[in-house]
This record gives C-alpha cells, sequence and structure tokens, in this order.
C-alpha cells in the first residue's frame, strides 16, 4: 500500500511540473504552483517554498467559489517589480476582441497589481491598482496595444508599488481572457482548438484526423471515452458533469495531446 501511494505521490509530481495548461491559469491542479517562478521576492536560492503556495480558497462567499488558488507572500525587502512567471500555459495570441485579460486578487493592501506577456520582441505590461482588502477582486488589463502579438510567457506582479515600503499577503486566481478562453495548440503541425472554455453544456473539439476523445479527472481517472474514423470535429456533450477542472484528451493520426477544460 506504501508503495502504491509513493508511485500516486511522485505521478503528481510529475505531471505538475511537466504539464502544459491553457488558460485560464485556475490553479486546480495538483503541484500547479511548481510551474511558476518566483523572481526578485526573498532573493534567495530556492525560494522559500511558503512564500508562494497553492492553498483552498480563503473566502468562497464572494465572486470566486473555485477550490484553490494560489498564494503569494510578498516580504518586506523584495524589489517592487516581485513577482512570478511561467511558460507552462502555450502561446498567448492576443488578437480583436480577444484582448482584456483579467486577473482575480485578494489582498491585504491596496496596491497596483501586474500582469505580463513577453517572448521575443517588446514585453507587454500593465499595472492596475486593486480597490478592496480582504476580499476577492476582479482586476482587469486592456491589452490593446498587443492585438496581433502571441507571447509564451505570462507573468503577474501581486503588489507592484513604485517603491517598496512594506510586504504584504496576496491571493491570486483565474488569469484568462475576458469571456473565456478557447485552448488552442499546435501538435505535430496541426491546430487543436478546444472551446467555448469555460463549457456549460458542449464543447467543440477541432484537430484533423481524430480517433478518441477521452475526458478524465485532474488525476486521470476516465470518465469517457468516444471513438471516431478520422474526423476533424466534434461536439461533446458534457452537461452531465459535474462543475470543475477536465482534462481532454485527443488522440489522431498515431498522435495524443491533452488539454484543459472547466465545466461550469
Amino acid at each position: 500500500m506504501k508503495t502504491i501511494f509513493t508511485f500516486f505521490t511522485f505521478a503528481l509530481f510529475t505531471a505538475g511540473l511537466n504539464a502544459q495548461y491553457g488558460l485560464p491559469v485556475t490553479f486546480e491542479t495538483p503541484m500547479e504552483d511548481t510551474v511558476w517562478v518566483v523572481f526578485e521576492n526573498a532573493k534567495t536560492d530556492p525560494e522559500p517554498a511558503e512564500n508562494f503556495v497553492l492553498v483552498e480558497n480563503p473566502d468562497k462567499t464572494g465572486i470566486n467559489t473555485s477550490d484553490f488558488c494560489v498564494k503569494f507572500i510578498v516580504v518586506d525587502g523584495a524589489s517592487p517589480w516581485a513577482g512570478a512567471y511561467s511558460d507552462a500555459y502555450g502561446d498567448i495570441p492576443i488578437v480583436e476582441g480577444h484582448q482584456i485579460m483579467e486577473m482575480m486578487v485578494l489582498k491585504d493592501k491596496i496596491s497596483p497589481c501586474g500582469l505580463k506577456i513577453e517572448g521575443s520582441g517588446d514585453p507587454f505590461e500593465l499595472k492596475v491598482s486593486n480597490t478592496k482588502t480582504g476580499e476577492w477582486e476582479l482586476i482587469s488589463f486592456d491589452f490593446t496595444a498587443a492585438i496581433g502579438q502571441t507571447k509564451p510567457r505570462l507573468t503577474f506582479f501581486p503588489d507592484f508599488p513604485d517603491t517598496r515600503t512594506s510586504g504584504g499577503t496576496s491571493y491570486i486566481d483565474n488569469i484568462g481572457f475576458v469571456g473565456g478562453w478557447t485552448s488552442v495548440k499546435e501538435v505535430s503541425g496541426m491546430t487543436l482548438s478546444v472551446y467555448p472554455n469555460p463549457t456549460v453544456d458542449v464543447l467543440t473539439v477541432k484537430y484533423p484526423g481524430i480517433d478518441r476523445i477521452t475526458i478524465s479527472n485532474l488525476v486521470g481517472q476516465s470518465i469517457r471515452s468516444i471513438e471516431y474514423q478520422q474526423v476533424s470535429f466534434s461536439r461533446v456533450e458534457v452537461s452531465d458533469l459535474t462543475s470543475g477542472v477536465y482534462l481532454l484528451t485527443v488522440e489522431a493520426n498515431g498522435v495524443t495531446t491533452t488539454s484543459k477544460f472547466i465545466k461550469k
């Protein structure tokens, strides 16, 4: 029994390190905090684990009813631009009608929050202050100036003052685009599209030569598997699923790829 538990724990740890996620960033996947790199905070190597950790949602009575989020303790001596970045969420295209990003924050102080997309070429960074403390607030960032750009790295700054005078504790969750997100991945030169995401009842999947679609929970247990004959389009019924985050695996032309979606 101990051996089985140890293997299961290792499998979750490995998945957390190697998985390719998609927007929105919900922090509902075990070990998802491990795909983020904290910078300019405690200025030690490694960063103390307690400064950036996946935790249970401290307040599910307001606008954020999700189970988990990330807790970020900014230390008193941190740089003003202390934050965290990740390359695990795939390319982030900014297009017309899909350029407003959002981030939920719960902070113990009023100060600017920051969101940045970066990669090759110039980065795009925005700062917007929260207006509440002790409860979740939805902050919006208008990346209109970045339309036409695609960046592979997502960075956030929970407390981004002009000059650092103190630290603080922030909770971050649900980073994504207004109106949800179409998960798009390049696989063997082909584009896999999964939308709408989040969804209520039907999920549309587009990819050339689909042989099978499997829906699983976050620990890899198969919930539904549908066989096809080299189709390029499918509408998958998910209305009977309980609300939460799921994995959708597509098998096509000998290639297997997995994307994440949210069932409202």
